[in-house]
């Protein structure tokens, strides 16, 4: 595959400020020039919003960049060998005598194989140069192969791992993560993680490498953007799993306790949680609720946690069904008339509830997100406030179910559920089934 390199498009490369004093960084990135700069910009912008600008050749370097491996050994050869001739002509004109002419031979073609020399050993920064311009020029860095890099490194001749590339590779990682980084007190989106990850799969890195990049990040976001620093803790451990304990040593280098990662991990999952919950409505298929416990393990969130979080969806879902219903009702003017769009509502509610109840038995429920069961709203911090509109709900519920006058176990059965789901009391549902007007109830 032939790919054009150093004349693709890019724009000025974004870096961390604070990378090359990194005790962690390996050589060949500590020998990096100070002053980058990191642009905050979201992951989908195009190359040269991430990366920065293009790189021009300078010195040999054009020439190298013109040449193929083999047409660069080709020329060495020749023009070493060009060079000892004229030294041995030479040694033969002044000197006289065969030692003297092999001598000079000896000595011009020596100087010009160091001469070769030098000038090969710019070829990693080309190739470096080729590569940052390559991407930099991408419309979507995202899409980036490990095949086109492999190429880049292959059209000059070079390892992956020479200093120069194996510099430019982290240069490019540690630009790429930054941009994917909320600006802000803006919350992550949940697609970071995944991202990065494949961007550094593309680039080869290993995970120590990787790892230096996403502690000089942190060098720079600990002093300016400390929202962000979080997110950055989170997002790293993981990208790097179980591996993160070894090469992530946020406490030694900035001064963190275990309680303050666990606060950046559990806040930040549970931003992205709540997000996950949305997927969820009243139909609760089991494909859904397998998906959202296999993303809550992603996140590395407490199941206590993730079950609380899960239950108060659960009754938002109900909240919505009540407040429905009230509006509905309290804007009806038809006396003893209860609107069936009412009990449609609370049917839903009952519907719902039954499935929760059913789910949390299921025999493979282990599989499932975490906070399955019945609802009540019992006990929450406004219940006491809602308890009128709640009472007003239940009659009017009541009223429509018993309006042949006749209470059997049919029936009792959703009412005591729906006095449970309300969070009201078995006095309290008794004396508005007796208070009902102009029922008896048999």
């Amino acid at each position: 595959m032939e790919l054009s390199l150093v004349s693709a498009k890019a724009s000025p490369r974004a870096a961390a400020a604070a990378a090359s004093s990194s005790p962690l960084l390996p050589s060949a990135t500590r020998s990096r020039p100070r002053g980058r700069r990191f642009r905050c910009v979201a992951a989908a912008s195009k190359g040269e919003e991430v990366f920065g600008g293009r790189k021009e050749l300078t010195g040999v370097q054009p020439l190298v960049e013109a040449l193929p491996p083999a047409g660069r050994a080709v020329l060495e050869l020749a023009v070493v060998a060009a060079a000892a001739a004229g030294g041995y002509t030479l040694g033969t004109r002044y000197g006289g005598t065969r030692t003297t002419a092999v001598a000079g031979a000896a000595v011009l073609g020596a100087a010009t194989l160091a001469g070769a020399a030098a000038v090969n050993s710019v070829v990693p920064e080309v190739a470096a140069v080729g590569l940052h311009n390559y991407v930099a020029g991408s419309d979507d860095p995202t899409a980036l192969e490990a095949s086109e890099v492999a190429a880049i490194a292959s059209k000059y001749g070079v390892s992956t791992q020479d200093a120069a590339f194996k510099s430019e590779l982290c240069d490019l990682y540690a630009s790429f993560v930054y941009s994917v980084l909320p600006p802000g007190h803006e919350a992550l989106k949940g697609t970071e993680v995944e991202a990065i990850k494949k961007f550094k799969k593309a680039l080869g890195l290993d995970d120590v490498d990787a790892a230096n990049m996403h502690m000089a990040i942190g060098r720079r976001l600990y002093r300016e953007r400390l929202d962000a620093f979080q997110k950055l803790i989170f997002v790293s451990n993981l990208v790097f799993g179980d591996a993160s304990d070894f090469i992530l040593p946020w406490k030694h280098l900035f001064g963190i306790t275990d309680y303050q990662i666990d606060i950046a991990m559990r806040e930040n999952a549970k931003i992205l949680y709540a997000l996950e919950l949305k997927s969820i409505g009243r139909g609760l298929d089991i494909g859904t609720l397998i998906e959202v416990r296999r993303v809550q393990l992603a996140y590395k969130l407490f199941d206590e946690v993730a079950a609380d979080m899960f239950k108060e969806h659960a009754k938002k879902l109900v909240q919505e069904n009540i407040s429905s219903a009230l509006s509905i009702l309290k804007s009806n003017t038809s006396a003893g008339n209860i609107p069936t769009e009412v009990i449609s509502e609370v049917n839903s509610i009952l519907a719902f509830n039954k499935l929760l109840t059913v789910l949390s038995k299921f025999p493979q429920g282990d599989r499932f997100a975490r906070g399955l069961g019945p609802i009540s709203l019992a006990g929450d911090f406004d219940h006491d406030k809602m308890v009128g509109d709640l009472k007003i709900l239940y009659a009017a519920y009541t009223t429509e179910v018993l309006s042949d006058g006749r209470l059997d176990d049919e029936k009792l059965g959703p009412l005591n559920e729906l006095r449970n789901i309300f969070g009201l009391g078995k006095r309290e549902a008794e004396a508005i089934i007796e208070g009902l007007p102009g029922k008896r109830i048999s």
